[in-house]
């Protein structure tokens, strides 16, 4: 009896046959292993590991079958795959990649940093899911948890001259903490969303070069900073409102009071003036 060509020998003389091995997930290692992760990279890992329980065997999968099997579109699957390999989840190599040559598109042609392949920004944005169609992908156990990656020394907020030493994303968005990391990623997806054609994958988008040869990511950092800078002084001008309304209100109030006080004072007196005449 075999299950996906996992199978283990019993000699016993009350069983002869072929016995399925399975993987033993425990409660502790699926909350590690899923705390960072989404639910199309969950899916994947899961799929690939109930194929493979022990990670020792090479493995070739087609993103689009994958994609089928799991419901989930083809950029999906690809970038849960390059997520899980970033992690150190997986193992991923892409073995087959499908091309279009375009030869009447040579001024809107790009050249993405660490890619020696050009590419029509127009017919082919990063991440097309068409793009990607073929992947060989291995399992391995993560050698370090989730997340856990050597941070550079994050940026000076506000000093945009420090990018000057920076050359590429991966060095770029290790300087960032973790909530401007965060920001900065929110503040580029949103951005994307009014583009004619959908960047599947925002940060290789961001990883390329724009036509003027600038680092895609440096020119948004700058739209970022430019509408941080934009909200907080919207921010600051609610708080200073809010704090003058308090004020204002305040004011009234010690108003209120003293003209509360005048007011009963006022009729103290007169009604002291009352009994002196009545008693006359």
């Amino acid at each position: 009896m075999t299950h996906r060509n996992c199978c283990v020998n019993d000699n016993s003389i009350e069983n002869k046959h072929k016995t399925p091995l399975f993987y033993r997930l425990t409660h502790d290692e699926w909350v590690e292993t899923v705390k960072n992760l989404t639910g199309a990279e969950i899916k994947v890992l899961y799929y690939l590991r109930s194929l493979d329980p022990f990670g020792d065997r090479h493995l070739e999968y087609s993103i689009t079958e994958m994609a089928k099997e799991l419901n989930i579109s083809k950029g999906a699957a690809s970038k849960a795959v390059k997520k899980l390999d970033h992690v150190g989840l997986i193992e991923a190599q892409i073995s087959k990649v499908r091309i279009k040559i375009t030869t009447d598109q040579y001024k809107d042609t790009e050249f993405p940093i660490g890619n020696n392949v050009s590419y029509s920004e127009p017919r082919f944005p990063i991440g097309n899911p068409s793009f990607v169609e073929e992947t060989e992908v291995s399992y391995r156990k993560p050698q370090f948890p989730i997340g856990n990656e050597q941070q550079l020394e994050p940026l000076p907020d506000g000093d945009l001259r420090t990018l000057q030493t920076i050359k590429t994303y991966s060095d770029f968005i290790k300087t960032l903490s973790d909530y401007d990391r965060a920001s900065f990623l929110n503040f580029c997806q949103e951005k994307t969303k009014s583009l004619s054609q959908e960047v599947i994958d925002l940060e290789a988008w961001l990883a390329s070069k724009t036509k003027a040869g600038e680092n895609r990511w440096e020119v948004q950092y700058r739209f970022y900073k430019a509408s941080r800078s934009s909200r907080h002084q919207e921010e600051l001008s609610r708080i200073q409102a809010r704090e003058q309304v308090e004020k204002w209100k305040h004011e009234l109030e010690e108003q209120t009071v003293a003209a509360t006080v005048a007011c009963k004072e006022s009729l103290l007196k007169e009604n002291d003036c009352h009994q002196k005449n009545g008693s006359s």
